[in-house]
């Protein structure tokens, strides 16, 4: 048969040999080129691949534990877990910035153990600053009862209260309330007691004149220990 073979070859014409020599490789490379097409994305006619730019053929992408294909998705599963963690930050950030300006506030209205000389001269100074067209309003002692050594846990916010004693009239005295509650630094007033002054009449002036009035309050406010917690 192999003779046969040469013995045809060799009275074949020389064209049809070259067609043959040069044929064979290009079928060959042809058929290599349609099994694997698919696999290789030639020309980007199918997309099955990772992305455009990572290309995986389709003989890795067996659905198997131990395959590159279930490793590699396995991993882009991950990092797209951890991409949408990391896209979150910037708003988690906002939130944050937001919340630790908040405490900052609440923090500052609220003062600390150590501020107590401050917040007495700061409830004398509220009575002064009462213009004498509202009301005469005329600060006399303060008294301050520390509850701050009874807390119970470093959780507490411990209070403390500041009796205060002025005397004025009735609408100085009202300015002076709303200043102390609308203050910057938290307080309110609490068990409050008025004594109305006397009245006398002014025969010169043909009116009834009438004296300050005594007042009684306690003003209570927090006390924050950044120290204790």
């Amino acid at each position: 048969m192999a003779t046969s073979i040469a013995a045809a070859w060799a009275g074949m014409p020389r064209r049809n040999q070259l067609i043959i020599l040069h044929g064979i490789p290009v079928v060959i490379l042809l058929g290599v080129l349609f099994w694997d097409w698919k696999s290789l994305g030639i020309l980007g006619l199918i997309d099955n691949t990772l992305d455009a730019e990572n290309r995986l053929p389709a003989k890795l992408q067996r659905d198997t534990p131990d395959s590159i294909w279930t490793h590699i998705s396995a991993q882009q599963v991950a990092i797209a877990a951890q991409d949408a963690i990391i896209a979150q930050g910037p708003d988690v950030l906002k939130q944050l910035n937001a919340l630790t300006e908040d405490i900052a506030n609440a923090r500052a209205q609220l003062p600390r153990e150590s501020e107590k000389a401050d917040m007495r001269e700061l409830i004398g100074r509220l009575a002064k600053e009462i213009p004498k067209s509202i009301g005469t309003v005329e600060f006399k002692s303060v008294n301050i009862i520390d509850n701050t050594a009874h807390a119970t846990s470093a959780n507490d916010t411990p209070s403390m209260t500041f009796q205060v004693e002025l005397v004025g009239q009735q609408d100085g005295i009202l300015k002076y309330i709303d200043s102390v509650e609308k203050n910057q630094r938290f307080m309110t007033v609490n068990n409050i007691s008025i004594t109305p002054g006397s009245y006398s009449a002014d025969p010169g002036a043909h009116r009834i004149v009438g004296s300050l009035h005594t007042v009684h309050m306690d003003i209570v406010t927090y006390v924050y220990n950044p120290e204790k917690k």
